[in-house]
């Protein structure tokens, strides 16, 4: 499909298995105006924002998306390991002790599975706030564009007219 006709990339990269947030994870935050999307949408869901805790990891040039945003396509980001969330049973201290657990254990590893601890509703929270976010902008003639400062929204606005 023609990259300057994709209206976005909203990506899930490791689903936060500890239970239900109070918040979202944003990472690479004043790249485009989905993050504003994913503002709306969590609210819906009486969550917030928060900043990742560790930018200087570079998390939104390292993971899947990233080739659709060097190409110009807004893109969106949650990843579970991106900084301590905020849970509905035990507040930051438990969603760092799910950080812990799973980095320590099996991430990336052979032993990277399902496992039975896993408490699901957490990672539901998340996939219905990216269905929202993408069934919005399917029923929408809206175009996400990259904020100005974004290194990629030249790279978007050469092809502009096609959108049009």
């Amino acid at each position: 499909y023609p990259l300057d006709k994709t209206v976005a990339n909203l990506t899930i990269d490791v689903l936060q298995t500890a239970g239900k947030a109070k918040d979202v994870i944003l990472i690479g935050k004043g790249q485009n105006v989905l993050e504003d999307d994913l503002t709306k949408f969590a609210a819906k869901q009486g969550r917030v924002i928060t900043q990742e805790s560790l930018p200087e990891r570079g998390l939104f040039y390292r993971a899947d998306h990233f080739s659709m945003a060097k190409r110009g396509v807004p893109v969106l980001l949650m990843m579970g390991l991106a900084g301590a969330s905020d849970m509905v049973d035990g507040g930051r201290a438990a969603g760092q002790a799910w950080i812990d657990a799973y980095t320590g254990k099996c991430y990336h590893q052979a032993c990277d599975a399902v496992d039975d601890t896993w408490k699901l509703d957490g990672a539901a929270q998340d996939v219905d706030l990216m269905y929202d976010i993408g069934r919005d902008l399917a029923f929408s003639a809206r175009w996400p564009e990259w904020k100005t400062g974004s290194e990629f929204k030249a790279i978007r606005d050469k092809s502009a007219a096609v959108r049009k």
